[in-house]
Parts: C-alpha cells; sequence; structure tokens
C-alpha cells in the first residue's frame, strides 16, 4: 500500500512541476505579447511592456506611461513569476532530495501569490482608454442622476477587446491554482534521492 500511495504522489508531483513549466512558459510569452488588449475600433494593440499596431509588434522598446495601473500590471506579473520560480524550486527540491519542514505551506503560499499576482495582472484594464464608467450611461434621466453621484474613474473596460496575452495570463494562473490544489490534496511522496 505504501508502494502504491508513493507512486502516484510521484505522478501528482511530476503534473504539480509539469504545470508550473507550463504556466511560466505562458508568463515568459506574455511579457513579450503586444496583444494583451486592443482598442475596439482601432488598430493599436498593448501589451503588459510592447505595444504594436496591425499585428506588427515593437520590440525594439518598451512603451513608458505614467499611469499606475500599467505600472501595477507589470509589478504583479513580475511577483507572479517570481512565486511560481520559487513554488517549482521548492516542490522539485523537497520531491527529489529531502523532506523540510512546514514545506507544504511555504509551497502553497508561493502558489497562491503566483496565481493571486497573476491576476493583478489584469489591472491594465483600468486605464483610461478603455472608457469610465459616466461614459457608458445613457441619456435619460435616471443616467444624467447616476452620472452625478458615480465619481470619475471608474473603468469598465468596455472599449478594449481581449487579447491573446490575457489568455496567456488565464492560463498560466489557472495552472498555478491547480498546482496549488493538487499539492493539497495529493499523497506527498519519499524523496527520490533519499
Amino acid at each position: 500500500m505504501v508502494c502504491c500511495c508513493n507512486t502516484i504522489g510521484n505522478v501528482f508531483r511530476l503534473v504539480i512541476v509539469g504545470g508550473c513549466v507550463f504556466a511560466l512558459a505562458m508568463q515568459w510569452l506574455n511579457i513579450y505579447s503586444c496583444d494583451f488588449f486592443s482598442s475596439t475600433g482601432s488598430t493599436i494593440n498593448m501589451g503588459i511592456w510592447y505595444e504594436g499596431s496591425n499585428g506588427e509588434c515593437k520590440l525594439d522598446e518598451s512603451y513608458t506611461v505614467d499611469d499606475g495601473y500599467i505600472s501595477g500590471a507589470r509589478s504583479s506579473l513580475v511577483i507572479s513569476i517570481l512565486c511560481g520560480v520559487a513554488a517549482l524550486v521548492m516542490v522539485l527540491f523537497e520531491w527529489l532530495f529531502c523532506e523540510v519542514c512546514f514545506a507544504g505551506c511555504l509551497e502553497g503560499l508561493a502558489f497562491v501569490g503566483a496565481w493571486a499576482c497573476g491576476l493583478g495582472v489584469y489591472m491594465l484594464y483600468l486605464i483610461d482608454d478603455c472608457v469610465e464608467l459616466k461614459d457608458q450611461l445613457g441619456d435619460d434621466t435616471i443616467s444624467s442622476i447616476g452620472g452625478d453621484i458615480i465619481p470619475d474613474g471608474i473603468p469598465t473596460a468596455m472599449e478594449c477587446d481581449w487579447g491573446q496575452g490575457s489568455t496567456y495570463n488565464l492560463m498560466a494562473c489557472i495552472a498555478y491554482f491547480a498546482c496549488g490544489f493538487l499539492l493539497c490534496f495529493a499523497p506527498k511522496p519519499d524523496p527520490i534521492f533519499k
């Protein structure tokens, strides 16, 4: 029975490591993607660091904007990648070499940090180019009263279309979440090179 649990645990650890590698690859693609979103009716598309037009990326230099949402999205992506690498290294070390006290808690926290900060990348949709809530209200009486009550700066992202980079990021977040879930409920195998 112990041998069976150990084998099942090894298979799940392999799945967790593969999921981490997949998530990191998706986030690496997202770094160089210039299609996180595009403005509706426009040929310009934006990534987290690079922008492009008509399907052509301008990878020679990243764009600079003094928008806190873009800075926050960039920081979230970097922190998410660092948490993903930390989770991968901890899981690999424990699986291959030796058991570490409280490793499950640290690995779990790293996975939570990876997918939570990965979701933080979507704050890129909050920039002013994606239209504010006041701009989406109609012309009737209730809308005009509501427009006076609603504070400025509430974005709706109605003018931004989902891009390929957004899909890469979502797949990475799902993979990190699934890896963390498997880590909690899969049996823990003995280290391979113990």
